[in-house]
């Protein structure tokens, strides 16, 4: 009797071993993550006597959770577990979005640029960076920032990011002499001296016209107003330092700007030696001004002498080694404040008269427009 209740039992055993076999096998899910790797099936446990518990499937490395194997159901035998559903990683978060390219420089006087929108990217979108200064220009706010890709399925997308609003530009400041910033008409004619020789005062006076023409334009001289010429053809650097500047100042009139030239007819009685005292004439000349109230001069560098220019071999070495001194002597003066005005780089072929000396109606108007053009940049008379 318990020979036959053993062989029964066995025989249940083995058909169990069979069963589950088949049965466990069910485990093998097709588990895999969307967007991550799919958590791998779990095999069902083989089988014991009394039935091994199935392993546990792999852990999906992202997206999806994978689904828990089948359970092996155990005839007879222990009942084996089914495998453990692979539980399925968090894929990864949106890589942050690249920073906004910052703003480019604003140029003086003009509106500065905004900031540069924040680059497309996964993650956060960068800020866009404050315009830099510029001329009353408000930058531009930075553009939002796309969102970022999302991870593998079950991982959390990269949050949208917001650009930061560009700084607002602040105003560039006003280059000195800058068009906007001078006061127009505020110059009467005889605020306005012109000293020198006959580069200036040789009939007709067309740099001296082109100047007033262009001043007059302007608006800032009035129409039937000139300026107080007081240059004497001929005369060297001690009459035009004496005579000239007493004529300039006589009866009350006190100019507050100063055109000249000076040194050309030392150079030209030199016989192409230096003159020796025209700059430490100048400079007296400049302290007298400066005492009396003048607040700037123009001094004119001469062109290159001859027809054409140049030709006068004589003249242009006395002013080659003449014109450096006068020029430090120029600048190196605060009060007044001294501008050297160079005319060779302007002066054309058919600039000057057969002379070789002196302006025609085109080198007028070149000179002229030259020593304009510095008197706006200065507010000069205006």
């Amino acid at each position: 009797m318990r020979s036959t209740r053993f062989t029964i039992i066995r025989s249940l055993g083995i058909a169990l071993v069979m069963f589950v076999g088949a049965c466990g096998s069910s485990g093998d899910g097709d588990n895999t993550g969307k967007g991550g790797s799919g958590a791998t099936s779990g095999t069902a446990g083989t089988t014991g006597s009394a039935g091994t518990t199935g392993a546990a499937g792999t852990v999906g490395s992202a997206g999806t959770s994978g689904s828990a194997g089948t359970t092996g159901s155990g005839h007879g035998g222990t009942t084996g577990t089914g495998a453990t559903a692979g539980t399925g990683n968090s894929g990864s978060a949106g890589n942050t979005g690249s920073a906004g390219n910052s703003g480019s420089a604003g140029n003086s006087g003009s509106a500065g640029n905004g900031g540069a929108a924040g680059s497309v990217g996964p993650g956060t979108g960068g800020g866009g960076a404050g315009g830099v200064t510029g001329s009353g220009g408000g930058g531009r706010g930075g553009m939002t920032g796309n969102a970022g890709r999302g991870g593998g399925a079950g991982g959390r997308g990269g949050a949208a990011g917001t650009g930061t609003a560009g700084t607002t530009g602040s105003a560039g400041t006003t280059g000195s002499g800058g068009a906007g910033a001078c006061q127009k008409g505020q110059t009467k004619g005889a605020d306005v001296a012109v000293l020198g020789e006959s580069f200036y005062a040789i009939s007709p006076q067309y740099i001296v016209n082109r100047i007033q023409d262009n001043a007059r334009k302007a608006g800032s001289l009035g129409a039937s107003e000139t300026y107080h010429n007081v240059a004497v053809s001929g005369q060297n650097m001690a009459y035009i330092a004496g005579t000239e500047w007493t004529a300039a100042t006589a009866n009350g009139g006190m100019p507050k700007w100063i055109i000249m030239d000076g040194g050309g007819i030392d150079c030209l009685s030199s016989g192409g030696a230096n003159c020796s005292t025209c700059a430490n004439t100048f400079k007296t000349l400049l302290g007298k001004m400066g005492t009396a109230g003048v607040k700037e001069v123009i001094y004119t560098r001469y062109p290159e002498p001859g027809s054409p220019p140049g030709s006068n071999a004589s003249l242009k070495a006395c002013l080659d080694g003449t014109m450096p001194m006068m020029q430090t002597t120029c600048e190196g003066s605060t009060s007044p404040k001294c501008h050297w005005v160079d005319l060779r780089p302007v002066w054309q072929t058919g600039d000057v008269l057969s002379d070789g000396l002196h302006p025609t109606q085109s080198g007028g108007n070149h000179v002229g427009d030259l020593v304009w053009s510095e008197m706006m940049k200065e507010c000069m008379a205006q």
